[in-house]
């Protein structure tokens, strides 16, 4: 996840947003560990302990992002020989409709920090959103052609080529 702050979509009910976050995380953090990118730990920790949140079942990485949609910049997983791979695609923030610069490096500068531990990455040379994808786990993958033959994303491939 990626903690809402001043320069995200959510400035103006930031707050309203980081009570909505402390209560997502608070749901998840029982049942599975939580990676959280945060421009600064201790301010986002204490607003997570405030709300009942188990903070060793929280992994900060104080990184700079541009918005909280992580599903749509963070990596992809797949089974290459049965092992997981991560798979860093680049994020254009929706068309170039937003800035993604920071969002981009993201992926890259976890598997850095060892947030995947020994999970290798694989660079792509392919514009996508994460969010744009369903997969049903057994070699089943929907998207949409607004998001993948979009002209501001992969305008030099083709239908069937991305196919």
């Amino acid at each position: 996840m990626s903690w809402p702050h001043v320069q995200t979509d959510w400035a103006e009910q930031l707050s309203i947003t980081e009570q909505t976050f402390c209560r997502i995380i608070l749901e998840i953090s029982p049942l599975e560990p939580v990676l959280l990118i945060v421009p600064e730990k201790n301010s986002v920790a204490r607003q997570l302990a405030d709300a009942g949140v188990d903070l060793q079942q929280v992994r900060f990485f104080e990184l700079p992002c541009n918005d909280t949609w992580a599903r749509d910049f963070g990596p992809l997983t797949v089974l290459n020989d049965q092992k997981p791979l991560l798979l860093d695609f680049t994020f254009n923030g929706w068309g170039n409709k937003f800035n993604a610069e920071l969002d981009n490096r993201l992926t890259e500068d976890l598997h850095a920090a060892g947030a995947f531990g020994k999970t290798p990455l694989k660079q792509l040379d392919f514009i996508l959103e994460g969010g744009s994808l369903e997969s049903d786990g057994a070699g089943t993958l929907l998207t949409s052609k607004s998001c993948l033959l979009e002209k501001n994303r992969n305008p030099r491939l083709t239908q069937p080529a991305i196919e």
